[in-house]
């Protein structure tokens, strides 16, 4: 009897092994998959700006359309920038046709009355529980040539919302284009009365 006792404790301290290492390791591709669409240049940018990452092993329902406002620069790396603390033209982003199993989704975006964006698709987003990451990949035509920008939203998902709504725009590939802010550079905004409302 004592060796069946300690049969099964050690088979439960087995399984408790093996599922820590298993969740270590989901996790550990999840950064890699982050780290693999954004770059490590652009995370350490993120960091360094103040971004809060929710990344894990969740997909939570992201899917909706949320105002940020008022749109506040939390941080800048950028050069002479506005101050810290200065109110930017109100933007409205929009998440749709989630695909869990890929971990990627749809964005359009508006900024204050400007007509909105066309749809991005070439993203990724996780999350823990109800917070979540999310970021996209898109290319921006201007006079010079086309440059390609990288979007990063996190927060927490509610019902009437996304609370700690943070939102950056770093440039991920200027491709030699003049007269825009250099690879790496950016800024981090929130909505500063912490909830960016859902319409």
């Amino acid at each position: 009897m004592k060796t069946l006792k300690l049969f099964v404790v050690c088979l439960l301290f087995l399984s408790i092994c093996s599922c820590s290492k298993d969740d270590d390791s989901n996790e550990d591709d999840i950064k890699q998959q982050v780290e693999n669409f954004v770059t490590p240049e652009l995370i350490q940018t993120l960091q360094e700006l103040g971004f809060n990452f929710n990344d894990g092993e969740d997909t939570p329902n992201i899917e909706g359309r949320f105002y940020y406002d008022p749109n506040e620069l939390a941080a800048s790396n950028v050069p002479n920038d506005n101050p810290i603390g200065s109110v930017f033209i109100s933007l409205e982003v929009e998440f749709s046709e989630l695909k869990p199993e890929q971990r990627q989704f749809t964005l359009k975006t508006k900024e204050g009355t400007n007509s909105q964006s066309e749809a991005v698709t070439n993203t990724f987003y996780s999350g823990i529980g109800n917070k979540f990451s999310a970021y996209a990949k898109l290319d921006v035509s201007t006079e010079g040539g086309v440059i390609t920008i990288l979007y990063a939203f996190s927060g927490t998902i509610m019902e009437n919302g996304i609370t700690n709504a943070q939102e950056a725009l770093i440039m991920l590939d200027d491709n030699g284009v003049d007269g825009v802010i250099e690879n790496t550079q950016g800024r981090l905004f929130k909505d500063s009365d912490d909830l960016a409302e859902r319409q």
